[in-house]
C-alpha cells in the first residue's frame, strides 16, 4: 500500500451512508432507496456518537487501499462500493454494490479484470426501481461456471449471469 493510500479519507464520499448498502443504524434501517437518517449534506449528523457497527468499522476496499485500487475507484467517483475478503456461502468473493441502479461499464470492466487477476469470483448487484421506488436487488455472478451455477440456484434468483 502506498503512502497516498494510507492517507485516504471517506469525505467527501458518503456512498455507504446513501442507502446502497443495507444496515441498521441505531434501530433505523438503511437500504436502497432509504439513506441513513443521520446523513447530512456535508457529513454525518451523529459522527461523534455513531455506532461501532457498522459505522466505525466499515471500510470499503478503496478506503483500505486493497489491491492498489486507484483514486478513481472511490465509490463516489466510480459508481460502486467494492469490498474484498467477503464470503458468499463457502467462497471468498469480491463484492460490489452500485451507487445507483447499475455499476458503470468502465468500473465493471475494471472489476472483472481484477477478479480474473486475483482468481476470485465477483458478486455484484443491480438495483431495480419502478416509478422512483426501490423494488429489488438483482445479484449477478462473474467467475467460474461452478460459481455462476451456485448464484443461479440461490432461492428467488431471477438474475443475469456472466462468465
Amino acid at each position: 500500500m502506498t503512502d497516498a493510500m494510507q492517507d485516504r479519507q471517506c469525505y467527501p464520499c458518503a456512498a455507504c451512508c446513501e442507502g446502497w448498502l443495507t444496515a441498521d443504524i441505531n434501530g433505523v434501517q438503511i437500504k436502497p432507496g432509504k439513506p441513513c437518517a443521520h446523513k447530512l449534506e456535508h457529513g454525518c449528523g451523529i459522527y461523534a456518537q455513531r455506532p461501532h457497527n457498522p459505522c466505525r468499522i466499515f471500510r470499503c476496499g478503496w478506503l483500505k487501499g486493497d489491491h492498489d485500487m486507484p483514486a478513481q475507484m472511490q465509490p463516489s467517483e466510480c459508481g460502486a462500493i467494492v469490498m474484498f475478503g467477503r464470503r458468499w456461502h463457502d467462497r471468498e468473493v469480491i463484492r460490489a454494490v452500485p451507487t445507483g441502479e447499475k455499476i458503470p461499464a468502465a468500473t465493471l470492466e475494471w472489476l472483472m479484470v481484477l477478479a480474473r487477476k486475483l482468481n476470485l469470483p465477483l458478486l455484484f448487484s443491480e438495483h431495480e426501481f419502478v416509478n422512483g421506488r426501490f423494488v429489488r436487488k438483482k445479484k449477478i455472478g462473474y467467475g467460474p461456471p461452478s460459481f455462476i451455477d451456485a448464484v443461479r440456484m440461490e432461492p428467488g434468483s431471477e438474475d443475469t449471469f456472466m462468465v
